[in-house]
C-alpha cells in the first residue's frame, strides 16, 4: 500500500498558496505554515500578466481571475508635467496580456481553492528548518515531510538552509501603494500609466473598475517613521505639482489605506533552488528563490509559475527526479528575468538632473509599443506538460 507524500510549505503568500494548490492537485498532503494570524492580502493591488493568468488557469482559477480582473490594454510613460515620453502600446495578440487585480480578491480565490488535503497553521513562524530529517517548524512544533517548500519571501529561512551565497540588496527606494475605492476615486482622464520625475521619483496608476483605482509611488529613501496621516501629507506635498490625476488620487486616499514597503532584491540569486536528500528534499519558490526589482511587474507571475511547475514536476515522480526537473525548468528563466528587471530599473530609476535627462531621452527614442512588446516577451510562458 503506497503512502501519500507529504509537503510542508513555509509561507502562505501567493507562492505558498499556489504551491499548496498545485501539490494538492498532484496527490500530496500539505501542511501550510503562516506567521500571520490569518490568510489575507494587504489591501493593495498588483498587475498580473499573461503568464500569471495561464498559471492561475492551470490551478483551476480561470473563472475567478476573469471575475476579479480589470484589463490593462494600454498606458504611457510621462514626465511629471504630463508630457508623454513613450506609448507603451496594446498587445498584438488577441489574448489579454495584463490585468490589475486587488490582492484581497486574489488571496480569497487562492484560499478558496485549498482542499481537504491542505491543513493551515497560522501564527506559526517557521525558524527551524531541518534538511537532514526533512522538516520545518517553530520552537513549539515540528512538521516532518517528504518535501519542504520555502515560500517565505525575500528573508527566507529555507533559503538560508539551502544556499549561503545569496544576499538581499536594497535599491535605496520605498514604494507607497494604495487602492482608492470607487465612491472616492476621481475620474481618470486616461487609461493610466507611469510618470517619471526627478531623482528616482515615480508614480503609476491604473483603473480597477468596480474596485476603484490602484496607485503606487516610488521614492528614494527608506521606510517613513511618521504616523500614517503625516506620511500622506508628505506624499501630497511631494507630488503637488505633478500632472492630473496624481494629486487628486493622493488627496482622496485615506491615510490608513497607504502601505509602504522597502524595495529589495536578491543578488546573486541562489546557486540552486533545490536540495535533495535520501528520498526527501527542499525547494524554493517565489521571492524566496528569485526576489527581483518590480520593474518588469513579474513578482506574482513568477511565483505562480513556480507553483504550477512544482506541481507538475512532483506528479508521479520521485522527489529527487521531480526537484531536478524543477531546477532545470525554473532557474535559467528566472535568472534571465532578474537581470532584465535590474537593467530596466537602472534606467527608470535614474537620479539627478543628468540621469533624469538621459532616461527621458532614452524613453523618447523608443518606438511606440516597444515596451509593451518587451513585457509580452517576459510573459511568454506556458505551463509544462505533465509527464
Amino acid at each position: 500500500m503506497s503512502t501519500q507524500p507529504r509537503a510542508v510549505i513555509v509561507g502562505a503568500g501567493i507562492a505558498g498558496l499556489g504551491s499548496a494548490i498545485a501539490l494538492q492537485q498532484a496527490g500530496w498532503r500539505v501542511a501550510l505554515l503562516e506567521r500571520g494570524d490569518r490568510l489575507r492580502g494587504d489591501g493593495t493591488a498588483l498587475l498580473v500578466q499573461a503568464n500569471a493568468i495561464r498559471a492561475l488557469r492551470a490551478l483551476g482559477l480561470g473563472m475567478a481571475i476573469e471575475a476579479m480582473a480589470t484589463p490593462v490594454n494600454a498606458g504611457r510613460y510621462r514626465r511629471r508635467d504630463g508630457r508623454e515620453l513613450v506609448h507603451i502600446g496594446t498587445p498584438e495578440s488577441p489574448e489579454v496580456s495584463t490585468v490589475v487585480v486587488h490582492r484581497e480578491d486574489l488571496f480569497e480565490a487562492l484560499v478558496a481553492a485549498l482542499g481537504s488535503d491542505v491543513e493551515v497553521h497560522t501564527s506559526t513562524t517557521a525558524t527551524h528548518i531541518d534538511l537532514v530529517r526533512s522538516a520545518a517548524g517553530d520552537r513549539a512544533r515540528r512538521w516532518p515531510a517528504d518535501l519542504v517548500v520555502g515560500a517565505d519571501g525575500i528573508g527566507s529561512a529555507v533559503r538560508s538552509a539551502i544556499d549561503q551565497a545569496s544576499r538581499i540588496r536594497g535599491t535605496g527606494t520605498v514604494a507607497f501603494r494604495a487602492v482608492v475605492p470607487p465612491h472616492r476615486a476621481p475620474e481618470l482622464p486616461d487609461e493610466g500609466g507611469e510618470t517619471q520625475g526627478p531623482d528616482g521619483h515615480r508614480f503609476l496608476y491604473a483603473p480597477m473598475g468596480r474596485r476603484g483605482v490602484y496607485w503606487a509611488a516610488v521614492m528614494p529613501g527608506g521606510l517613513r517613521p511618521e504616523p500614517p496621516d503625516v506620511r500622506r501629507d508628505l506624499l501630497k506635498r511631494w507630488f503637488a505639482d505633478w500632472h492630473d490625476p496624481i494629486p487628486r488620487l493622493i488627496a482622496t486616499t485615506r491615510a490608513e489605506e497607504i502601505h509602504q514597503q522597502e524595495i529589495a532584491y536578491l543578488k546573486p540569486l541562489p546557486q540552486r533552488y533545490v536540495h535533495t536528500g535520501e528520498g526527501s528534499g527542499a525547494v524554493l519558490v517565489g521571492d524566496a528563490a528569485h526576489a527581483m526589482t518590480p520593474d518588469l511587474g513579474q513578482g506574482a507571475g513568477l511565483a505562480l509559475e513556480d507553483a504550477v511547475t512544482l506541481g507538475v514536476c512532483m506528479t508521479n515522480r520521485s522527489v529527487e527526479d521531480g526537484l531536478a526537473e524543477y531546477e532545470r525548468l525554473r532557474r535559467s528563466r528566472t535568472v534571465k528575468l532578474a537581470k532584465a528587471s535590474q537593467r530596466l530599473g537602472a534606467v527608470l530609476g535614474a537620479r539627478g538632473r543628468v540621469g533624469s535627462s538621459l532616461r527621458n531621452g532614452v524613453l523618447r527614442a523608443l518606438p511606440d509599443g516597444w515596451l509593451g512588446r518587451g513585457t509580452d516577451s517576459a510573459a511568454d510562458w506556458t505551463p509544462p506538460s505533465p509527464r
